[in-house]
């Protein structure tokens, strides 16, 4: 059985008693004598291709020249939240707890979850960040 070319490639980048210790157990595992892998570790520095070695052709093939992408007619990504428009309608209590209704007391604007479309009730201040308590997604917002 002939060493895959890997095994070959890590045994030749080892010297002294690491290699001897990679040698043993290679030679175990793959029933080949020490000489006979000394002999492969040779082949592979000294860069000739064994007889084994078939002629492979590359996957890659590099180029000289690449696409540009025109940034100006890009579309720009809405970074804003999506406010509702009547937010009277909705109910936003969250957290029954004592801090819960004080930051409930602070809510001047509702917005809609960017990842589930949830109404969120938030104050005026920014920036904020948000987490929202149907999906957990959090978000934050600058504007």
């Amino acid at each position: 059985m002939a060493l895959p070319p890997e095994v070959i490639g890590r045994l030749a980048r080892l010297e002294g008693y690491d290699l001897m210790l990679e040698m043993d157990s290679v030679s175990r595992n793959y029933n080949l004598s020490l000489g006979e892998i000394e002999t492969l570790i040779n082949t592979y520095k000294s860069g000739k291709p064994s007889s084994d070695d078939v002629a492979i052709s590359p996957d890659f093939s590099p180029v000289t020249n690449k696409e540009v992408v025109d940034l100006d007619v890009a579309v720009p990504l809405k970074t804003g939240p999506n406010y509702i428009d009547n937010p009277d309608q909705y109910r936003m209590k969250y957290n029954p707890s004592e801090a819960g209704i004080s930051n409930q007391s602070k809510v001047r604007q509702a917005i809609i979850c960017p990842e589930c479309s949830a109404p969120l009730g938030i104050p005026d201040v920014r920036p904020i960040k948000v987490t929202c308590p149907q999906c957990m997604h959090e978000a934050v917002f600058y504007s």
